[in-house]
């Protein structure tokens, strides 16, 4: 080879690696964070981010309960099974914003703890997380709830009782059913029933007086009951609930070797039944929740691993937090609740790609949460706004509105069963006496 051009190919291949050493050294070039704020209503703040990188449509709603605005749980529907779409339920709620709320089960059930203004709805099918708050939202609280329901009478407990409309009582649990099970978790029983079939020892309980709290300190909501009817002996049939706003059935498994603390009850009987959220004081509304994202002040979001694409990867997202005043003991720092969702499975359109639930978590610690925690997503994922506005809007549903975030499904919204929603007024559902 000529010495000339032996040299210069081997100064072209020295240029040539140092070119790649360099490159494979450079930093990614940053994402590009864009953003704009919309005021919603008073004390109520949108907004929009555009990332770069994903890219990321990320959407947050800072609410400051008090200032007129007031957080709301709005159901699908009055009993199970409930389904129906975020934007419907805020609309019919009156809101001026809402996202939609937990999981749920293919059979129409929240999957965790519901209470809507002092009304215990369900225990939950599974336990989980859940965003608390008061009747006025001055205070809210994140984690993972401790519910303890009891039943007494003038001498004493009865009974505790283990489940809320969930399904049918095992062991010597004795479990409580309301008109808000509907037809998916009636009292335990049939209407044709076989010998084989267990019996239940069951009553029927008729609210006396309103749902009120325990004392002072509002650690406790309480109601007293009259005992209606308690068949006996007890039967393989279903005792129903009945038509009377409020009423509830008591039911535990008929066991022959057991004293059945049920069966022990009589028509007549008073009995009052506690609802008790340890360590959550004056709470009327709590929706459940799944994973854990800010637990005071840090990142605790699981990480992904092989296996849970579906919860784990990039999804779209929806989840709530609450800065450190909502919980404190001083009075002089501001409770704030902070709604996120970020839009994902559309990278093909360069929209937005979708979190996972660590990035999740740095977003609620960048709008100054305290604690934080995923709701229901992937399809179910929607942030509604009451007031359209151009800068923000990306469709319009036809209950009116409009939809500030794209859903994943090429068919629009899905059906869930419940909405975190704002109110532009106090919450007139929950009684004043609970407020």
């Amino acid at each position: 080879m000529d010495h000339n051009v032996w040299r210069k190919s081997r100064v072209v291949g020295l240029w040539i690696a140092i070119l790649a050493a360099a490159i494979a050294t450079a930093p990614a070039l940053a994402s590009t964070r864009a953003t704009s704020g919309f005021k919603i209503g008073p004390g109520v703040q949108l907004q929009t981010v555009r990332l770069s990188s994903g890219p990321e449509e990320i959407r947050v709603l800072t609410v400051r309960p008090g200032t007129a605005a007031a957080p709301d749980i709005a159901p699908a529907t009055q009993q199970y099974p409930m389904w129906s779409l975020t934007s419907t339920m805020s609309a019919n709620a009156g809101a001026i914003a809402g996202i939609n709320g937990d999981f749920g089960t293919g059979k129409g059930q929240p999957a965790h703890l519901l209470m809507i203004d002092g009304e215990l709805w369900t225990t939950g099918q599974s336990a989980g997380t859940a965003v608390a708050w008061s009747g006025d939202g001055l205070r809210a609280y994140i984690g993972r709830p401790d519910m303890r329901i009891r039943a007494s009478n003038a001498t004493g407990g009865l009974f505790d009782i283990a489940e809320w409309n969930t399904g049918n009582p095992i062991g010597t649990h004795i479990n409580a059913y309301t008109s808000r099970g509907g037809s998916v978790t009636p009292p335990p029983g049939k209407d044709a029933p076989q010998s084989s079939d267990p019996k239940w020892c069951a009553a029927r309980l008729e609210p006396v007086h309103p749902v009120t709290w325990s004392g002072g300190k509002r650690t406790s909501l309480v109601r007293a009951y009259s005992v209606v009817a308690q068949p006996e002996p007890c039967p393989r049939t279903r005792l129903a609930v009945g038509s009377t706003s409020g009423a509830v059935v008591v039911a535990s498994k008929y066991r022959s070797t057991d004293p059945n603390k049920v069966q022990a009850l009589s028509v007549g009987d008073t009995v009052k039944i506690s609802w008790t959220l340890v360590g959550w004081r004056g709470v009327t509304d709590v929706m459940g929740a799944s994973q854990m994202l800010v637990d005071r002040g840090v990142n605790v979001a699981p990480d992904y691993t092989a296996g849970a694409d579906y919860i784990l990867n990039n999804n779209p997202r929806t989840s709530v937090g609450i800065t450190k005043g909502c919980g404190d003991a001083d009075t002089a720092t501001v409770c704030k609740m902070i709604w996120i969702t970020v839009d994902g499975r559309q990278t093909s359109t360069n929209w937005s790609k979708g979190v996972r639930l660590p990035f999740l978590a740095n977003e609620h610690l960048r709008a100054g949460a305290w604690m934080a925690v995923n709701l229901d997503g992937g399809g179910s994922t929607t942030m509604w706004l009451k007031n359209k506005n151009a800068n923000y809007c990306q469709s319009s549903p036809t209950v009116g509105g409009c939809l500030v975030q794209r859903p994943s499904s090429s068919a629009g919204e899905r059906a869930t069963r419940t909405a975190l929603v704002i109110l532009p007024t106090a919450d007139g559902g929950t009684p004043l006496a609970l407020r």
